[in-house]
């Protein structure tokens, strides 16, 4: 048996990486890059183009905007059927492959939407877009940069794909209403599945090949041990009931922001003003928490989010209407939100790791296009039956409610 050798005290040996805000950010730029360029192109053209288009859209099928709406919903359930699927996929196969075949399907998807005459076309061709949305967007996006810069680097990589990403509305509103004013809606849906297919085909096929592939990997350690596994379940059961509460809370207020404002005495103008706070608050958000929380673990930036989220509510409710307060409760609401989006990838790897990585983050995303596509209308039900300050106590404690069982997960062990 050889014998083992200290190192001297002029030779101390190798030392751990030092990690930094940034550390690593050279080789994760390319995937970086590239895949905030898709969520660009994927989340404008799967969701915000809709609100833009549904108008015309209606008008020409001779439906209600209403209508369309409620069809658009039906898919959004049925993409959450697939999302599960889709990470299980990203698993096996790796995120460059998947993502790739996305981007055609949702090529095709568009071209389908395109020729759309009635609602049970429409019905088709938005379930068919639905459907392939878990393939394109974030969470396959979030795998994708795990896959390609390793578990330590990850983090950072995630939180800057997301802050790219969130131009998608700034980008996609403006130009799907100038594409739509002057060409129509049908070739503005044509446009789309030429960007999925010229653009975003090319670049998701410039990412590493996955799981097995010989690309460069980051050799530093995580620096936050994965769950043991006896801890997984309770782990995986706990996060997804705190997430899908905070994500009911997020997607009834984006949906019934200016609706519910106006409920409690709030004019539309101050209302779609205090709405404009919450963007610059998100990005602010993210900026800060890479910047000085990257050496903490992500559980506690998701606790952050979800207490910012209920204060947020709690300020509504309680302190006197006006712009002050209505301004204070968007910047507490974009805060939550957009370390929110950040944490739903970062938080998944670091209590279980890179190992079935995706697949969690598609059964997390299915329950999330799940409520999604729920939580609104019981919110507009509830301020219709209940009235609104009801409302905002009931969506209060769903935020409360979702801090506390996200302060139940066992994210300190670390044996």
């Amino acid at each position: 048996m050889a014998a083992q050798t200290r190192p001297s005290a002029s030779d101390p040996g190798p030392r751990a990486p030092r990690e930094r805000p940034f550390g690593g950010w050279r080789a994760a730029i390319q995937p970086v890059l590239t895949l905030g360029l898709t969520q660009i192109v994927g989340f404008g053209s799967i969701y915000y183009a809709f609100g833009v288009l549904v108008a015309p859209l209606s008008a020409e099928l001779g439906i209600s905007p209403t209508t369309a709406f409620a069809c658009l919903s039906v898919a959004l359930l049925s993409g959450a059927l697939t999302a599960p699927l889709a990470g299980r996929l990203i698993d096996r196969r790796g995120a460059r492959t998947m993502m790739a075949a996305g981007s055609v399907g949702c090529a095709l998807a568009f071209a389908l939407l395109s020729q759309a005459g009635a609602v049970w076309s429409l019905v088709l061709a938005l379930i068919a877009v639905e459907m392939l949305a878990p393939l394109v967007l974030y969470d396959a996006a979030f795998a994708a940069v795990a896959q390609a810069v390793g578990e330590a680097r990850a983090r950072a990589a995630i939180t800057m794909t997301t802050m790219i990403g969130g131009f998608a509305s700034t980008v996609f509103w403006p130009l799907t209403l100038y594409l739509s004013q002057g060409w129509g809606w049908r070739e503005t849906y044509l446009a789309f599945a030429a960007l999925h297919l010229i653009l975003c085909l090319p670049l998701h096929l410039s990412l590493p090949r996955g799981p097995g592939s010989d690309a460069p990997r980051d050799p530093a350690a995580p620096r936050f041990a994965p769950l043991p596994a006896r801890l997984h379940g309770r782990a995986m059961v706990l996060l997804a009931l705190g997430l899908s509460l905070s994500w009911a809370v997020m997607s009834a207020f984006s949906a019934q922001w200016v609706p519910v404002l106006g409920a409690v005495g709030l004019p539309e103008a101050t209302a779609v003003a205090a709405g404009a706070l919450m963007g610059p608050s998100q990005v602010g958000a993210r900026v800060l928490d890479m910047l000085f929380a990257s050496h903490r673990h992500p559980m506690g930036t998701a606790l952050v989010a979800m207490a910012c989220l209920a204060l947020a509510l709690v300020v509504l409710v309680l302190a006197p209407v006006g712009v002050v307060t209505v301004s204070v409760f968007a910047v507490l609401f974009g805060i939550g939100q957009g370390l929110a989006t950040t944490v739903r990838g970062t938080v998944p790897l670091a209590l279980f790791g890179l190992l079935g990585y995706a697949a969690r983050l598609g059964k997390l995303a299915g329950l999330r296009m799940l409520v999604a596509a729920v939580s609104p209308f019981a919110m507009a039900a509830s301020l219709a039956t209940l009235g609104p300050w009801i409302t905002l106590w009931l969506f209060a404690a769903l935020a409360a409610l979702s801090l506390a069982l996200l302060a139940c997960v066992p994210w300190r062990v670390t044996e």
